[in-house]
């Protein structure tokens, strides 16, 4: 509460509650406070999954926020693990200690493999904040040795990303050739992962994922992808106190909307690691060694936020990250930026502005998709002295090339002229909580002021655009 309170003095924001509630569903700390003080950045780190429907809010506890080692200092590089050795023990390097393992046969060659999950030795508090956890396996090779098959840190949490609940991680379990990966946390509002990793032609793959975020038992959001089906099935229920408090006590309430979607081909575990949404967290070399500005975007190379470990990442790949930064334009205007890094060549274009919120971007077969706020002239309440001044109308789904070229409009959701005139308290917070899965789009309409929200499916191009459900759902 104490950095909330820190937010809205700083900020100046007169909106609080609507400016609380977008920096916790978006995760963006606006540049203001950024200019205010650089120590401050750590609120940056309020996270959302990829799934933006499910809130789930990294928040530092204040001891660690005061290491200025963890504030000042580059990430120390993890160790690689030995290529060979005879037993597990030799695979953990000094300062670290194997936090769990199973075994399996995952080459299917009758002998006995391993897979495990490595952690520092934390000498002091500051260490939980810069050491991931090494998740790896070994093959055995039959003459009493173990090969290294692959070491990765991005696709096991630390024991500082599971919020308020603690240590996020649960034992490792293990099926025939696939191994699963297991984590719980949250704090009132909850949330547990699975996924699984299958071994197939010599190539680790994901396989399946398995997502639940609810209220205490309450399940809100349930989300299960099996890419040996291709078949990903989705589950939503209303969030809203006063809903849920109606089916509270059911055993099997039904869910407001349910729907499958196709799913793409599968990735490898490696891809996996890559484009999950806390990676970012794990990188330690930023170098940019060239910048770019799309052709008709007027901004100087120094006022290009550089990609670093507190920049707003919104996606993130074995190829490139995508991420958001503002600048100030004028006295009281702000323009946003979409932004791509490359991790091959090291380069970094600007791609787009907008003098709108930007928000949700995500790399699709060739085409970067992104929400971005309708605003239109509109009369102040102090016509005579302030004259007008800009108005959320609504907000869009748009996307563009790799390059920034060819701007589209996929899907617009504008407030009605009923919803205008019901805004007696101001506009309520408006977002698209969307999914791109087999060349389709599935996009849910959050409307901040407890209305149902409306849910749509289209092709990516934004044909063949239907209504298929709301949330909650209307009862008879």
């Amino acid at each position: 509460m104490a950095a909330t309170v820190g937010i809205v003095i700083l900020t100046g924001c007169v909106r609080t509650e609507i400016f609380i509630e977008r920096l916790l569903e978006t995760r963006k700390v606006p540049a203001q406070l950024q200019e205010v003080s650089r120590k401050a950045v750590f609120l940056e780190k309020l996270k959302r999954q990829q799934d933006s429907r499910q809130r789930k809010i990294l928040i530092p506890s204040m001891n660690a926020l005061t290491e200025c080692y963890y504030f000042d200092k580059k990430l120390p590089a993890v160790p690689k693990l030995p290529s060979w050795g005879s037993t597990l023990s030799d695979f953990v390097p000094e300062g670290w200690e194997l936090l769990d393992s199973v075994e399996m046969d995952f080459n299917g060659d009758r002998r006995e493999d391993y897979i495990g999950v490595l952690e520092k030795t934390y000498a002091e508090e500051a260490d939980y904040w810069v050491y991931p956890r090494i998740l790896f396996a070994l093959a055995s090779s039959g003459d009493g040795k173990y090969r290294l098959d692959f070491q990765d840190e991005n696709l096991i949490r630390s024991v500082t990303e599971g919020g308020v609940f603690g240590d996020p991680y649960l034992p490792l379990t293990a099926k025939g050739n696939s191994f699963t990966t297991h984590s719980f946390g949250g704090s009132a509002w909850k949330w547990e992962e699975n996924r699984t990793y299958t071994y197939q032609s010599g190539t680790w793959y994901c396989t399946e994922t398995e997502d639940f975020y609810g209220y205490g038992g309450y399940i809100t959001s349930y989300g299960k992808e099996d890419w040996k089906k291709g078949i990903g099935i989705y589950k939503e229920r209303s969030s809203e106190f006063s809903d849920m408090e109606t089916h509270w006590e059911e055993e099997t309430a039904d869910y407001d909307i349910v729907y499958e979607m196709s799913l793409d081909a599968p990735v490898t575990l490696f891809e996996a690691g890559k484009r999950w949404w806390l990676s970012t967290d794990r990188v330690r070399d930023w170098e940019v060694q060239s910048t770019e500005v799309t052709a008709g975007i007027e901004l100087d190379e120094k006022d290009i936020k550089l990609p670093d470990r507190w920049s707003m990442f919104d996606y993130c790949d074995e190829n490139c990250v995508l991420y958001t930064f503002s600048h100030k334009a004028g006295q009281e205007t702000w323009e946003e930026y979409i932004a791509m890094y490359r991790w091959q060549d090291k380069s970094l274009t600007v791609l787009a502005k907008s003098d709108s919120h930007i928000d949700d971007l995500e790399f699709y077969k060739g085409k970067i998709y992104y929400t971005e706020e309708i605003k239109e002239a509109a009369l102040s309440i102090k016509e005579s002295e302030e004259g007008t001044e800009a108005e959320i109308t609504g907000i869009e789904l748009n996307r563009i090339n790799p390059d920034g070229t060819d701007k589209e409009t996929v899907f617009t959701y504008p407030y009605s002229e009923a919803e205008k005139e019901g805004m007696d308290m101001g506009v309520p917070y408006l977002a698209l909580i969307y999914k791109i899965r087999g060349d389709e789009i599935v996009v849910e309409v959050y409307i901040g002021s407890g209305e149902r929200h409306p849910v749509y499916r289209m092709k990516t191009d934004g044909s063949s655009l239907r209504l298929i459900g709301q949330i909650p759902k209307e009862t008879v």
